[in-house]
């Protein structure tokens, strides 16, 4: 099928135009929105609380209170340890479904130490298990946890998680997830061409976390509409977003660290000629990413590092970086990364009249 690319790139400046309009007139009003620190989406009774010591604690609620806190929060690595012992006990005492969620939860806080079409392949596995599909919660979890990861690989497959999860978040009354499901939508009604849906849901998202106090889900919201800016090349307005995201994540020591919004405020301060700023902060972020086992955001800074050093001219560190990012993609099947990665070396390849090399990048159709 053959594309007009005008038209596809006139559609993409009017996605985010919308986007750009909606989001001028929510940061206006930004502060003017109250904050609350409620209990995060799944209550299970108790406020969450710190478990000093998840390998030895024998408090199996405890431990999934705290890990889904922590998964509110995008913190993967410390939900993680928590979800495994909650998992642990929760199989020693026979109860089966809390295993199921806590198995989910550790499986997607780990989501990239392993390749997301093999994790999407186990979600889908879970949700086929009959005591998913008659609990109505659990199946919400999986849900939420396969949205997340199916946007890495198939949108398509994503919106349909995002749907369902919506539907049943409703019907139990999860307002918080209803919200973040509305965002994801957003998010994919844009990779739709959809922009007058995709300013609704994802302004709309934002607004609502704003007002829930949602802080790991405005910083994910900003940092997509950061990222609208920088599409439009209003470079000073998205570096804004950006910090915005990355202030407010730093700002809750329990809250993931904003990878998305390290990258993007690179990419701006790239596009606004400052670019040892930038390169400080991709290495700062590459060190994060490693010592979180961020594989995703691991391979997308080396490549961002290797554009970097291209445009500088210091083509054989561009090279390392370039080659490190592509072989790490490919083992862990991180096929968009990959195909970014191959592509750049194939320019420096070319550029270089290395025409031989060029043709053994195994370039992705």
């Amino acid at each position: 099928m053959s594309l007009d690319l005008a038209s596809v790139a006139v559609s993409k400046q009017m996605r985010w135009a919308l986007a750009l309009i909606l989001t001028t007139l929510l940061s206006s009003s930004y502060y003017a929105y109250s904050r609350y620190h409620g209990s995060p989406a799944f209550n299970t009774g108790d406020p969450p609380h710190a478990v000093n010591d998840p390998e030895t604690s024998t408090d199996a609620k405890a431990l999934l209170t705290e890990a889904i806190h922590l998964y509110w929060l995008n913190n993967g690595p410390k939900a993680a340890p928590l979800f495994a012992r909650a998992e642990e006990l929760f199989a020693a005492e026979g109860d089966v479904r809390n295993e199921l969620y806590a198995k989910v939860g550790r499986l997607r806080s780990d989501a990239e130490t392993i390749s997301f079409v093999e994790l999407s392949r186990i979600l889908n596995e879970q949700l086929q298990n009959p005591i998913v599909q008659n609990d109505s919660r659990l199946r919400l979890w999986c849900l939420i946890a396969k949205g997340y990861t199916d946007i890495e690989i198939d949108y398509r497959a994503s919106k349909r998680d995002w749907l369902e999860a919506q539907d049943i978040a409703k019907s139990l009354g999860e307002s918080q997830w209803v919200t973040r499901a509305s965002g994801e939508l957003g998010l994919i009604a844009f990779l739709e061409g959809n922009p007058g849906r995709a300013a609704r849901l994802l302004g709309g998202a934002l607004l609502s976390t704003m007002t829930y106090g949602d802080t790991a889900g405005q910083v994910r919201f900003l940092e997509l509409l950061g990222r609208g800016f920088e599409e439009v090349n209003r470079h000073a307005e998205a570096l804004k977003f950006f910090e915005r995201a990355i202030t407010l994540a730093e700002a809750d020591p329990d809250c993931g660290l904003p990878f998305m919004g390290y990258e993007g405020k690179a990419q701006a301060l790239v596009s606004l000629g400052r670019t040892e700023e930038a390169r400080s902060v991709l290495e700062s972020a590459l060190a994060k990413a490693r010592s979180q086992e961020k594989r995703g955001h691991e391979a997308e800074l080396l490549v961002r590092l290797g554009r970097l050093a291209a445009q500088a001219g210091n083509r054989q560190q561009a090279l390392a970086y370039l080659e490190d990012a592509g072989k790490f993609a490919t083992r862990v099947q991180y096929y968009r990364i990959e195909a970014d990665a191959m592509y750049e070396l194939a320019q420096l390849y070319r550029d270089a009249g290395d025409l031989a090399q060029r043709r053994r990048v195994p370039l992705r159709a």
